[in-house]
């Protein structure tokens, strides 16, 4: 377990108390509901208060804390939780529609293959910058007992897009199915020619261009994978960032994979401002959008 949390995530005294009240929720029986209710809430106790951890926006070390009231947190957090849910059953009549969640790859989704028609999609996918989302949520889901050996990371990091250097393979080939696109093609030559100018050498910094490909590859993936569970008509609204982590190289997300979303077959409908946000590589303001699509 302490060799998959990065140093200095959590001290010992909460990192024990975590462990025993997971030892108590695991161990007491009963409806799993509860249990799942229990650890959820758990999670949440783990990254605010047991842990030393921060996110600005990526997840850095705050200074150790000696101890932490791990049982406080975690009785409140789940009276907040059942609050929660007493208020959206005070303000809607039960039944409640069906939701479901399925564990699968984005760019299979071979999980949604007995899903009715989907009328409508709303996500927000990875962008293609250096962010590793499995150290942002390492020490809640090695202390959950999600994730127990570099066997288990590896294989989470396999089944996600491809939108950092540290989640690119040897067998990797998603970049095939974008190479006719100019674009893109474009950016990831542009990328790699400030490398080069800058004489930047890591191994991480030689795979900038070709995440980049993997990434518009891997979503083309995805576009290709959803067209046939969306019924005509079907509108989908992605919120995407415009990036500047490789080299200072803009990327304007939006606007790629609406070419990427077109050779798919997709209507492009509009590319609608959602926000600006400060870049923590450049310090300068880079736009976030919404791509809005329509499966004809």
């Amino acid at each position: 377990m302490a060799a998959l949390i990065p140093k200095g995530f959590i001290s010992p005294k909460p990192l024990l108390r975590v462990l025993a009240l997971r030892f108590a929720i695991e161990t007491m029986g009963g409806d799993a509901i509860i249990t799942d209710f229990m650890r959820l809430a758990l999670a949440n106790v783990i990254v605010t208060t047991a842990g030393n951890v921060g996110f600005g926006p990526e997840v850095y070390r705050l200074p150790p804390r000696d101890d932490a009231d791990v049982l406080g947190a975690f009785a409140r957090m789940i009276q907040r939780m059942i609050d929660d849910v007493n208020t959206i059953r005070g303000r809607h009549r039960a039944p409640f529609p069906p939701a479901h969640v399925y564990h699968d790859d984005a760019r299979l989704l071979s999980s949604l293959a007995q899903c009715p028609p989907i009328g409508i999609v709303i996500t927000s996918p990875p962008y293609p910058n250096e962010k590793d989302y499995t150290r942002s949520t390492r020490l809640e889901s090695v202390l959950l007992g999600l994730l127990n050996t570099r066997h288990d990371v590896r294989t989470l990091k396999e089944h996600l897009l491809r939108s950092n250097s540290r989640n690119v393979f040897a067998g990797d080939d998603d970049d095939k199915y974008i190479a006719d696109i100019p674009t893109i093609r474009q950016i990831a030559e542009e990328i790699e020619t400030q490398r080069v100018k800058l004489g930047k050498t890591s191994g991480f910094e030689r795979l900038y261009h070709r995440v980049t490909r993997l990434y518009f590859g891997g979503m083309y993936r995805h576009f290709a994978a959803l067209f046939p569970k969306l019924r005509p008509g079907a509108r989908c609204a992605y919120v995407v960032g415009d990036q500047m982590s490789f080299f200072r190289v803009h990327i304007r997300t939006a606007h790629l994979l609406a070419d990427v979303a077109h050779k798919v077959g997709y209507t492009v409908e509009g590319i609608e401002l959602w926000r600006t946000r400060r870049s923590t590589v450049t310090g300068n303001d880079l736009a976030e959008y919404v791509l809005i699509l329509r499966r004809p």
